[in-house]
């Protein structure tokens, strides 16, 4: 009988669905096991558990498994994603391998990498063969923030502790050595000459195991030949160190360039690292928490996945980084809670973290009205909900009639900024939900500019990656008519961002809504793009701009909702609205709702300075602080900006 470490990798969909567990699934598994097998199941998470076990061979290892998950989830499709099997062994060998298996989060080509090269590497030994591995290269497709430097340190480690290297350099061997080509260092730029100079300079010193090299400079603005240039420079070097490239995650067609140009020229091995999902995202949160001893209620996971995805919309996301970053947050958010209670001599549990312990943690008020109150309070939506009614009502008919086709939920929504659309589309996702059209009803907001990358290649990845998190859930794309604008290869981008969303459309059209808005004239354009949009985009919302009376209204509602007020302040305020032209209404540049929000926004910043410098705690509006705040150059320049064109 021989000892093996077994990795199992569930499907993070099914881990996803069973965060609320954190991970308890695995304990039913444990006692199913044989007793002959010694199955100790020694470390579980959200998305894999990992176990050691004694059996003949690997075959009969896969065998028990997979038999024994099946007698105990036999309703759980694919609940095993992936099995990694690997021998134990002894000592050193076996603690490193432990290590991989137990560390690494959502990069399963890795682990396979280190399960192929620890079968590989006995074999290998015994021909006096190591060397090979000398001549093996790596081009790791991994986003920015999800692990590259985490993956040339532990690789470096794992090359030298394996002996791959002639056993008198190991004393003078470090594990990596990582360059970002393109970017500014303490000593200037590091171009491709600066990096061979380096090399030029370590040859014979056997410095370094691994030498990695971001090359997504390489990807801009088509200098793949000067790519090519370089690796026949790196020639020289390869009977001495392993070399890693980074790139961003590609889809397959521009991934295959990069990797078959490399490959031309040296032996190399692809690892991919998808980008990562809620369940490993939602792991790494609950890692550092648990790692400071601190746990959470099952409400707090929500909270956590809307922060994490407010944090990708702005299109500055850094995976692990963010994510730990967010857990540190939840930290500070509980201990802040924690010393405010105390000091008023309350009770508290200082290491389990609850909703009500965060009320900075997530700005936003909890929903308490159903979707279709919440629809019926907006000023001058009459039209919109009677519509929006309609299309609920056939979508559910559709539902409980298997002789009708599900139609498309996907929408149009076109109108001037400011008209409501964004508040509608959420308002929806919520009705949807209630309904039991869509699994969760959440929403997420884009520019149609964060569906494009910097790269050939990334745009579809980026975009199916954005349409993964809103499965169940509404995806707005603000002003989507931009897809089809830009200079050459933004527009290009742009018909790539739009085909993967029309994929996307169809394979989750019971799953997902996604909602395009922008003005109608180009919206219609839009359609033209690509003939499986419009199709697929069958309902048509349009926002008119408000009247004059419903933008006064809309202004004493924020005023009502928060503050309280002097009677002139409301005549002076209708005054102000019925004095807008109906030119400047009419204009694009008139921002709707948003251009009362603003006038709001400056005159209750008004009232509280005057507040503040009186000395008084309450706030209450007055007629002078309107006449203050819309005096001011923004609202009354607008006033004159569209002109009359005409004959003299």
């Amino acid at each position: 009988m021989e000892k093996y470490i077994v990795r199992i990798d569930t499907d993070y969909s099914y881990a996803k669905e069973q965060l609320g567990g954190f991970g308890n699934y695995w304990f039913a598994l444990k006692s199913a096991f044989p007793a002959e097998n010694n199955v100790d199941l020694f470390h579980l998470r959200f998305t894999f558990a990992v176990l050691t076990m004694t059996a003949e061979n690997k075959e009969e290892c896969r065998n028990i498994i997979t038999s024994t998950v099946e007698s105990v989830y036999p309703d759980v499709k694919d609940f095993i994603s992936e099995l990694f099997i690997s021998v134990l062994g002894e000592g050193d060998t076996a603690d490193l391998i432990t290590t991989i298996y137990k560390n690494c989060y959502g990069t399963r080509d890795y682990i396979r990498l280190i399960r192929d090269l620890t079968d590989t590497i006995p074999l290998l030994a015994e021909k006096n063969a190591l060397d090979m591995l000398i001549g093996q290269n790596y081009l790791i497709a991994v986003d920015e923030g999800c692990g590259f430097t985490t993956f040339v340190n532990s690789l470096g480690d794992y090359l030298h502790r394996m002996k791959i290297f002639p056993e008198e350099q190991y004393k003078d061997r470090l594990y990596y050595y990582l360059v970002k080509l393109g970017s500014e260092t303490a000593n200037g730029l590091t171009s491709p000459d600066d990096a061979i100079d380096a090399l030029k300079e370590d040859k014979g010193k056997n410095s370094y195991n691994l030498v990695s090299y971001d090359i997504t400079y390489f990807l801009e603005g088509g200098k793949l030949d000067t790519l090519r240039s370089f690796l026949k420079r790196l020639d020289d070097y390869q009977d001495n160190i392993v070399f890693a490239f980074r790139i961003p995650f590609l889809e397959k067609k521009a991934l295959d360039e990069i990797s078959g140009m490399i490959s031309d020229l040296m032996t190399l091995r692809v690892i991919q690292v998808p980008p990562l999902h809620d369940s490993v995202l939602m792991e790494t949160v609950y890692n550092v928490l648990n790692g400071r001893g601190y746990s959470m209620d099952e409400a707090v996971i929500d909270l956590v996945l809307q922060k994490i995805n407010r944090e990708k919309m702005d299109g500055r996301f850094y995976g692990f980084q963010t994510a730990a970053k967010v857990a540190r947050e939840l930290i500070l958010s509980k201990s802040a809670d924690v010393a405010a209670k105390e000091s008023r001599g309350e009770q508290t549990d200082r290491s389990r973290i609850a909703p009500e312990d965060l009320s900075d943690f997530i700005a936003g008020e909890k929903e308490v009205r159903t979707g279709y109150d919440a629809l019926t309070e907006l000023i001058g939506m009459e039209n919109i909900e009677k519509r929006v009614r309609e299309i609920v009502a056939q979508v559910k008919v559709s539902m409980k009639n298997d002789k009708l086709d599900h139609p498309c939920i996907h929408m149009r929504f076109t109108g001037a900024p400011g008209t409501g659309k964004t508040t509608v589309a959420r308002i929806i996702g919520q009705i949807l939900r209630e309904e039991g059209v869509l699994r969760k009803g959440g929403f997420f907001e884009y520019e149609a500019r964060a569906l494009v990358a910097e790269y050939v290649g990334q745009t579809a990845v980026k975009t199916a990656s954005i349409c993964r998190d809103a499965y169940g859930s509404v995806l707005f794309i603000d002003e989507a008519y931009s897809l089809n604008e830009g200079h050459h290869d933004s527009a290009d981008y742009g018909k790539e961002a739009i085909a993967t969303l029309i994929s996307e459309m169809e394979n989750h059209r019971d799953d997902m809504l996604v909602v395009m808005a922008g003005y109608t004239d180009e919206m219609d354009k839009l359609m033209n793009v690509n003939p499986g949009l419009r199709s697929r985009m069958p309902y048509i919302l349009n926002f008119p701009n408000y009247t004059k009376e419903q933008l006064f209204d809309i202004f004493m509602l924020m005023v009502k909702k928060h503050f309280s007020y002097e009677n002139e302040l409301k005549e002076q305020a209708h005054d102000y609205f019925l004095s807008l032209s109906d030119a400047y209404l009419g204009s694009k540049e008139f921002a709707n709702a948003r251009f009362v929000r603003n006038l709001y926004e400056r005159t209750w910043s008004k009232a509280a300075l005057r507040s503040s410098l009186s000395g008084k705690e309450k706030i209450e509006l007055t007629k002078e602080d309107f006449l203050s705040a819309s005096g001011e150059k923004e609202f009354t320049e607008k006033l004159n900006t569209v002109k009359k064109v005409g004959f003299k």
